[in-house]
C-alpha cells in the first residue's frame, strides 16, 4: 500500500542530453509531456518552452545540458544548465524569459561550477484534480 505522504511529494523529471542545436528538441519533448501532467494551458506551456529554448540558445557550460521539472501542487519549477554565473545580468535575455514565466532566478550549481536558472510557472489546479 502507498504512503499518502507521497502522493503530496514533488513530482521530479530530470534528463541530460548534448548541449548541441540538434539536441534541444528533447528538453522540449520531455517538458511538453511533464506540463501535460498538471494541465497547464497550451499558451502557458508554450511560454515555458519558449523560455527555455531561449536559455539553451545562449549556450550552457560544458557539453551537456540538463532540465530538470520539479512539480508540486502549485507550481512547476525547471531549473536549467549549467550556465556561466551572471547569465541573468544581460537584459535582453532576463526581459525575454521574466515575460514568458512568473518566477525567474538564477541559483548557484553545485560543486560551483556556473548557475542554474530557474524558471517557475504557478499551477492553477481544477477542483478534485
Amino acid at each position: 500500500m502507498s504512503d499518502p505522504a507521497d502522493a503530496r511529494a514533488p513530482a521530479r523529471t530530470t534528463v541530460e542530453f548534448p548541449a548541441r542545436d540538434g539536441y534541444r528538441g528533447v528538453a522540449t519533448l520531455v517538458l511538453g509531456g511533464v506540463a501535460a501532467r498538471f494541465e497547464l494551458p497550451v499558451d502557458r506551456v508554450d511560454d515555458l518552452l519558449l523560455g527555455v529554448d531561449s536559455l539553451l540558445m545562449q549556450g550552457v557550460v560544458g557539453e551537456v545540458a540538463r532540465v530538470e521539472a520539479t512539480a508540486s501542487e502549485s507550481e512547476l519549477t525547471v531549473r536549467v544548465g549549467a550556465f556561466r554565473h551572471g547569465q541573468l545580468d544581460d537584459a535582453a535575455v532576463r526581459r525575454v524569459v521574466a515575460r514568458l514565466v512568473d518566477t525567474v532566478q538564477e541559483v548557484p550549481a553545485d560543486g560551483g561550477e556556473g548557475s542554474w536558472i530557474e524558471l517557475g510557472i504557478r499551477v492553477a489546479r481544477r477542483n478534485g484534480a
